[in-house]
């Protein structure tokens, strides 16, 4: 098995824009519980699929706390050296959230925070798309 150097990885993980990029090794497991007794949902993706529907709260300093609905986990793989998908949620089609990262709620992952980039408009919902990269430990 051939080696690569760590530049050429860290190129091919850029290859997703607006990834977020975490060591698998760092993320919580569903049973692990912090000091305020609230359980954490680590970052994968079978985990997201398991919420799937359910709501993520986006807070907006301007528009205050905009709801967007969990409706799609797929697959985005590029290197064998990392977990890669994307989930795609949707909400209301005003206001329009910019691309960036936005502090999240949801009941089953509590708060973390998210990089949303909008995508299209379908359904009379505005969907946006948050794209995972997940370094194998």
């Amino acid at each position: 098995m051939k080696m690569m150097d760590r530049r050429e990885f860290f190129k091919k993980l850029c290859v997703l824009s607006g990834s977020l990029i975490i060591p698998l090794g760092c993320s919580q497991d569903r049973s692990t519980q912090d000091s305020k007794s609230s359980t954490t949902l680590a970052f994968s993706k079978q985990n997201f699929i398991d919420i799937i529907d359910t709501v993520f709260s986006v807070s907006h300093d301007m528009y205050g706390v905009i709801d967007l609905q969990l409706n799609l986990v797929a697959d985005e793989i590029f290197i064998q050296e990392a977990e890669q998908f994307s989930i795609s949620l949707a909400g209301p089609t005003s206001p329009v959230l910019t691309e960036g990262t936005y502090d999240v709620y949801n009941d089953f992952m509590s708060n973390i925070n998210l990089y949303l980039q909008p995508g299209e408009v379908s359904n009379g919902q505005q969907h946006y798309v948050a794209v995972f990269s997940l370094l194998n430990a």
